[in-house]
């Protein structure tokens, strides 16, 4: 995808979301989500701070310092303590048409963000909201060709070493050595450290996979 097209997919993704969490129930935006140590709210939350004006933004990580993913998680938080509900999904669904991403960051890391976080969301509150495979290949893309260096890594790595990872629903594979299948939403979820489906992963390498992530 050229990045109009990415950008593109960026706004359906917030849209989707925004429209999902606005029909969830008050009880639900508390619980876990996939994040550890995340609530669902404030998974959601931290979406909204690339709409943030620097003014706002930069005395996050004044006041937050130290590693990228603390950083990250108790800006976030704050952020979610000083908003409600209506006010987070309002957010979040004015952002569409919002072309801006992080310094030193692209839209791709945008692409990731809502393509991974919808998941962090949905999956725990058992549903599920559908994202075209291309676009989630698009995201896959990015994060493989990072190789888990730079600002875009954020999260755990899974041993995927020795893997060719082989999607079911879409022209998408990375990786050398035993096949895995799954759906390229299952693929990424491993390619971004997530455990949630790796049940539903298949082919020649998939008990080998799943037996590497569950070793200490």
């Amino acid at each position: 995808m050229e990045d109009p097209a990415v950008w593109t997919a960026v706004d359906r993704r917030r849209a989707a979301l925004a429209d999902f969490l606005a029909s969830r129930p008050p009880g639900d935006w508390d619980r876990p989500s996939l994040c550890e140590a995340w609530t669902v709210r404030e998974v959601a939350a931290h979406l909204t701070l690339p709409a943030l004006p620097p003014w706002r933004l930069f005395p996050l990580f004044l006041r937050y310092p130290g590693h990228t993913n603390r950083t990250i998680r108790d800006g976030s938080k704050a952020v979610a303590w000083g908003m409600d509900n209506g006010q987070i999904v309002g957010a979040i669904r004015g952002m569409v048409g919002l072309h801006r991403h992080f310094p030193g960051l692209t839209c791709r890391e945008a692409l990731i963000d809502l393509v991974g976080h919808t998941q962090d969301i949905a999956l725990p509150l058992g549903a599920e909201v559908p994202i075209p495979a291309a676009e989630i290949a698009e995201a896959a893309d990015r994060v493989v060709s990072f190789g888990g260096r730079g600002n875009a890594r954020v999260f755990r790595r899974l041993p995927t070493e020795g893997f060719r990872l082989v999607a079911e629903d879409h022209p998408w594979s990375t990786g050398h050595g035993s096949e895995v299948t799954g759906s390229m939403r299952d693929l990424f979820l491993v390619l971004t450290g997530r455990t949630v489906h790796l049940d539903r992963l298949a082919g020649p390498g998939a008990d080998r996979l799943r037996a590497a992530v569950a070793r200490p």
